[in-house]
Parts: structure tokens; C-alpha cells; sequence
């Protein structure tokens, strides 16, 4: 919607990526958005026309992920605690929304859940140092950083990268709202919660990270420059399960929400 209000036109925004992208995703902005409700929410000219979603339409430029970022999750699978920060990428053509569902095809062998805190950039970040790390955070969200696990495995075995196996279509669903940053104490304790069916799987926070959310951004930078609206997943807790057609997968922190997914077979 473009409409003039009081004299003024505001911009058309269409997702929350293009709302960060354009410098908008601020206190002040969603402020003045909840005073025009307040104001013209009534009238009949002023109605929403489509509700806002991280994806799609929109999608990130990036989403880069951290592996080995818990140590009871290191532990879990048997795997040598990191030197430094474990980076992959995700396809963004996997990103799905809260309510979408995650679709397995029969060949995928077993796929696991795997519930994390993911944060938002709010504006180009290169060679950071970790001291600036916060004022670059938009926000934070959640993700399910759903894995091909028997390829994974193979990948690795075989010394090759497992971007397959964490790129499948839907296998990465975000949401279900964005965080404004500022809603957090810095560093930020985010508690994070998964359950399967109902029942609880993961439970831990981002106090139990081996490397501290400056570090993982400052590192990151150091080597790819992250832009507004890019997506960083910042590791999963221990707990992580496989997931089969007919379930339902909710990952859950308080102050952003429930990302609530079900499980369906891909033909």
C-alpha cells in the first residue's frame, strides 16, 4: 500500500527483508506505524492489504549457518570441539515460511530438526571488529535448520562440503516474526525451545554458545561482507531428532514466538 497521510506518502513495503533493506526496521519507524493504526485503522481506505512475511515473497541475500556452536551438541555426535567458527551456507530458495510445510522426499534418507536462534543484519558488514558487532544486528528471529543427515554424513566422509544436504527445498523454515535488537540486552540470553508432537526435544539458551555471537559476526565478516537483511544462524542445542511425514515441529523463544511447522513426503 502507497498512500498520503497527513501530506506525507510513505513507501511501499512489501516484506520485512525490504523493510530492513531500506533502513526502515527501526523503534522509531514501527512506532509511527503502530500511531497510524491506532489513527486510520478504521477507515475504510486504510486497510492491509497483504501481511507482512520474512519469506516469501521476500528472501534474504544470504544465509550463512554455524555448526559446532554448543558443546553438549558437539558431544552428541561424537564430533572434536572447533578452534574457530564452523561456517556453511544454506540455499535462500530453501526458506519457508511459519505454517509451510517441510517437504522429504523419499531419497533423502534421514532428516533431522534442528532449532537455533538466527540473527538479522541490519546494515553492511565487513571486517568488523567484535567490540562494533552489536550496532550491525537488526534483530533476531528463529530457524529450523533442517538437514539431510545421511548425506551430510556421507559428504563428510568423503571430505565434501554438505550444502545439499542442508539445501533441499523448504529445508529452511524462518520466522515467525523478526525481533528488533534493542527488545534484547546485549549480549542477548535467548532461551530456545523444540518439540516434536508436542513433546519437548531441545531446550538450552545462547548463554551455552562455544564462540559468543561478536565473535561469530566479527569472523564472518572478515571474509564475506553481509548485507541488510542477511540471515546467520547461529547453531543448534543438543537434542537434535529425525523427522518423518505427519509430524509437527515447533521451535520456540519467548520473546519472538513459535515457528511451527508440519512434515509432509515430497513426491
Amino acid at each position: 500500500m502507497r498512500q498520503a497521510v497527513d501530506g506525507e506518502t510513505a513507501p511501499e513495503i512489501t516484506d520485512a527483508v525490504e523493510l530492513i533493506r531500506s533502513g526502515l526496521f527501526t523503534r522509531a519507524t514501527l512506532s509511527r506505524v503502530g500511531e497510524f493504526v491506532q489513527r486510520y485503522g478504521r477507515m475504510e481506505q486504510y486497510r492491509i492489504e497483504k501481511p507482512a512475511r520474512w519469506c516469501p515473497p521476500g528472501r534474504p541475500g544470504k544465509v550463512l549457518a554455524m555448526g559446532r556452536n554448543y558443546r553438549a551438541h558437539v558431544k552428541e555426535f561424537d564430533n572434536r570441539m572447533p578452534d574457530s567458527p564452523v561456517v556453511f551456507s544454506k540455499a535462500t530458495s530453501a526458506c519457508i515460511g511459519s505454517g509451510e510445510p517441510i517437504r522429504i522426499p523419499q531419497y533423502a534418507g534421514r532428516v533431522d530438526y534442528e532449532g537455533e536462534v538466527a540473527v538479522v543484519i541490519g546494515k553492511t558488514c565487513s571486517g568488523v571488529n567484535p567490540g562494533e558487532v552489536r550496532e550491525y544486528i537488526a534483530g533476531y528471529t528463529l530457524i529450523n535448520d533442517v538437514t539431510a543427515r545421511d548425506m551430510q554424513r556421507k559428504a563428510m566422509g568423503e571430505g565434501n562440503p554438505w550444502f545439499l544436504a542442508k539445501s533441499f527445498d523448504t529445508f529452511c523454515p524462518v520466522g515467525p516474526v523478526i525481533v528488533l535488537a534493542d527488545v534484547f540486552d546485549w549480549p542477548p540470553v535467548i532461551p530456545i525451545e523444540t518439540r516434536l508432537n508436542g513433546e519437548l526435544r531441545q531446550q538450552s539458551d545462547t548463554s551455552h554458545f562455544i564462540f559468543s555471537l561478536d565473535t561469530i559476526i566479527s569472523y564472518i565478516s572478515r571474509y564475506i561482507t553481509l548485507e541488510p537483511g542477511d540471515l546467520v544462524a547461529t547453531g543448534t542445542p543438543e537434542g537434535v531428532g529425525p523427522l518423518q511425514a505427519g509430524d509437527i515441529v515447533e521451535i520456540y523463544a519467548p520473546e519472538i514466538g513459535c515457528l511451527c511447522n508440519p512434515v509432509i513426503s515430497r513426491e
